[in-house]
């Protein structure tokens, strides 16, 4: 706005300031000009000459002094025509020299500024127009714009700035790193300046209309799409104090993952502040309204000392309604599939530091909340948590020793409903801070006709990537059936005791759960997860039975019958995108008083299968099949080894050379031979073998 007030020395001086006369009027002429309104005082000199008829040339300078306004002399050139009923102003360069002002973001230290154009005055009304001038700062593109100013309402000088699109582009690119000039950029932009209220209480404002803006980066990530809106400020001229409105009433964004649909949620953000006090001091208020996403609302004050800048202030952020900000926030960013949450959300805090430090005390609040996935449904949800954090130059949570901790707060959980588990009116205590999230005594939680038991839950750094979550589990009575896949009913129940570790790449524990299935004794250790929360996870554990009973496990996998017991050992298993991916796999059979050892046909065909990847064939087969059902067998054992998507089997009774994965009695049965032991095949080949045997149930 500072460019204006040289054109309205010329246009409104006369009108607007006093003059005292210091030398006669004539050819060569000097006025003390004073707007103290607008801070601007100094002398205006000059000569004006005749050229012919009613054509004039005006040459001169202004020289401020005791002026807000900090700049060499300013030089002022036009030919001027007296037309009726108008002043013309033709050819028309203002030059200011070193300009006092300091914009290091903009590269932009006591420039020099240009202007240039042509223009009227109307005597009868006095008002002036300006059209297509072209002014030069500093560095900064060409600026051209259209001057207009009106004696009424006190004064009012505007500037229209045509196709401000590149001064934009520049500015932006400075001030946002992000930015750079090989992004696509289109739309309608109007830029207008305008000063108010010239002969009392000057007030310049800014305004920029947007429409169809679209915004591109080169490698996609950053994509705005038809933004229309408005970005407007005010700032009194005697007043050190601004406001800016920023509107966006329709379009669509994407930053990276985070997709915003400004047609359903338009926003609005106010901000007030004032400029640096003689102290360095600013004080502002921020109110953003974002339609049905929520509320934020905040005050700050800045102060400058000794030892830098430190601040102050407190915040606010009220969502009524959490559904469509968890859906915009954290289910599509994160591909979440068909997570949904509701629920009123409250957060107030605190908050106080300087640029390398900040503390924040506050409080969330959440009421009548549900969380729904596929496989889980829950309801009437409240919390009340305190909370305390400390925040680095970046703004990241950050370990902090002096750091103090609140009071304990709660998370209620009214009703869930996960499948087996089921929780009614359950509490959560919790203690939350940047530097540790500690949960307090929780009850048994029911599962599987029996209960397990969490404690000394806690999670250090929990607001951070390095967070680690530690804690212990007890299960007790824990019945497995319930729980485990129809494809692999596990009847049984364990109990046990583990500690474990989670952090952003491991899972790990310290412990084993011990118990019974299918009358065997089991031990589950040494579970693991790596990568637990990527879709490249790999998790496992190690699994160790003693005399398992084959006729309940063989009927309830429908793969045929088979009595007697087995001792078995799974170890090194890892599990990669839900199927294995490495394991061992030693399984034979144990003498046992109290059952005999015998096989179905169907049973000896479904281990032919895997075991040689061919089922039982031939006359001698055929011949059995129309007497016997079921056979005795004297021994079954097999070794399976899966690693980097190879498949090895071996049977593990071997006599005089021969590999038997089943063999016979001395006098009548049916041997099941490796006859190539050393061979290898795929994984995926393995699994068609068990679907040839499930695809003939």
């Amino acid at each position: 706005m500072l460019i204006s007030f040289f054109l309205l020395l010329m246009l409104i001086s006369p009108h607007t300031a006093y003059a005292e006369r210091l030398n006669s009027f004539g050819v060569n002429w000097q006025f003390a000009v004073n707007l103290p309104q607008a801070g601007l005082s100094g002398v205006l000199k000059g000569s004006l000459k005749h050229i012919k008829k009613t054509d004039f040339h005006f040459s001169g300078e202004f020289i401020p002094q005791k002026s807000s306004l900090k700049a060499a002399k300013i030089r002022i050139n036009t030919e001027v025509r007296l037309e009726e009923g108008s002043v013309a102003f033709r050819n028309l360069t203002i030059q200011i020299k070193k300009l006092g002002i300091r914009i290091p973001e903009l590269e932009l230290q006591n420039p020099d500024i240009s202007i240039k154009g042509n223009g009227k005055l109307f005597t009868k009304n006095g008002v002036a127009k300006f059209e297509n001038l072209s002014i030069a700062v500093g560095n900064l593109p060409l600026i051209n714009t259209d001057l207009n100013y009106s004696p009424d309402s006190d004064g009012t000088l505007s500037l229209n700035i045509i196709d401000p699109l590149p001064l934009l582009e520049k500015i932006a690119g400075k001030l946002l790193d992000e930015v750079k000039p090989d992004w696509e950029k289109q739309g309608k932009l109007d830029l207008s300046l305008t000063l108010r209220k010239i002969k009392t209480k000057p007030e310049s404002s800014f305004l920029l209309k947007f429409s169809e803006l679209s915004v591109a980066s080169p490698d996609g990530l950053y994509l705005i799409d038809n933004f229309s809106g408005s970005l407007k400020s005010t700032i009194p001229v005697n007043k050190p104090q601004i406001k800016a409105t920023l509107e966006i009433n329709s379009g669509e964004a994407l930053f990276d993952t985070l997709y915003l649909n400004l047609n359903k949620h338009p926003l609005k953000t106010t901000l007030t502040s004032t400029l640096p006090d003689k102290k360095g001091n600013i004080s502002s208020r921020i109110n953003t309204q974002w339609e049905k996403m929520g509320n934020i609302t905040a005050k700050t004050l800045i102060k400058k000392t000794k030892n830098g800048l430190n601040y102050s202030g407190e915040a606010s952020l009220q969502i009524p309604a959490l559904a469509a900000p968890f859906k915009t926030l954290a289910v599509e960013p994160f591909s979440l599939g068909q997570l949904s949450a509701n629920g009123t959300l409250a957060l107030l805090c605190t908050f106080k530091g300087t640029p390398e430090k900040t503390i924040l005390t506050g409080n969330i609040n959440l009421t009548k909340g549900d969380f729904n996935s596929p496989t889980i449904t829950s309801k009437s949800i409240t919390a009340n948590i305190p909370f305390s954090a400390s925040l680095g130059k970046n703004l990241h949570p950050q370990p902090d020793k002096y750091l103090t901790a609140p009071k304990q707060g709660f998370i209620n959980i009214g009703n869930l409903d996960a499948g087996q588990l089921k929780l009614s009116d359950f509490n959560i205590p919790i203690t939350l801070s940047s530097n540790k999230a500690v949960f307090g005594n929780l009850d048994k939680i029911p599962l599987g006709g029996g209960k397990i038991k969490l404690s000394e839950l806690a999670v250090n750094n929990p607001f951070s990537s390095d967070f680690a979550l530690h804690g212990k589990l007890n299960a007790k009575d824990v019945n497995l059936l319930p729980l485990s896949p129809p494809s692999l009913p596990v009847d049984g129940k364990i109990d046990g005791n583990i500690e474990f570790w989670l952090l952003k790449k491991r899972f790990s524990t310290l412990g084993s759960f011990s118990g019974e299935v299918y009358g065997g004794k089991i031990k589950i250790s040494e579970m693991f997860a790596d990568n637990p929360f990527s879709k490249s996870r790999q998790y496992g554990a190690d699994f160790n039975i003693e005399k398992l009973k084959l006729k309940p496990l063989s009927e309830a996998l429908d793969i045929g019958r088979i009595t007697g017991r087995m001792n078995l050992d799974l170890t090194d298993l890892v599990i990669a995108y839900d199927q294995p991916a490495k394991f061992k796999l030693y399984a034979i059979t144990t003498p046992d008083s109290d059952s005999d050892q015998a096989i179905s046909l169907k049973a000896v065909n479904t281990l032919s299968v895997i075991g040689t990847g061919s089922g039982l064939t031939g006359v001698g087969v055929g011949m059995f099949s129309q007497f016997f059902q079921e056979f005795s067998y004297a021994g079954l054992g097999l070794e399976c080894t899966l690693d980097h998507d190879l498949f090895k089997i071996r049977g593990l009774i071997r006599e005089d050379g021969i590999e038997y994965i089943i063999k016979k009695p001395p006098l009548f049965g049916i041997n099941v031979i490796n006859s190539n032991p050393e061979n290898l095949i795929s994984f995926s080949d393995m699994l068609k073998r068990l679907k040839r045997i499930s695809g003939s149930r």
